[in-house]
């Protein structure tokens, strides 16, 4: 992966996300299991082992090893109606 991008609205949901849990970064992982891939974005306090960083606007972002392996960029968007969006290129 060599990109991420985030939009100035998704930063300041994700820096409301991080003060209200007590946390230092944001996480995106693979969760749950079955036939569909099912992605999570979560407030955390430290990354796990293997996790890439990337840091964008006074934001950590940690995301998980497989991710980062098989995408090449990420666009995190904020929409009034949706939350977050997250784009895998």
């Amino acid at each position: 992966m060599n990109n991420l991008f985030i939009n100035d609205r998704a930063l300041e949901y994700m820096k409301k996300a991080i003060e209200s849990e007590k946390a230092s970064a944001m996480r995106i992982f693979k969760s749950g299991g079955g036939c569909y891939n099912q992605f999570e974005f979560t407030p955390v306090k430290k990354a796990l082992t293997g996790d890439v960083t990337f840091w964008q606007g006074g934001i950590a972002v940690h995301i998980e090893k497989e991710i980062v392996q098989n995408t090449g960029s990420i666009s995190i968007k904020f929409n009034e109606h949706k939350g977050l969006l997250i784009k895998f290129e």
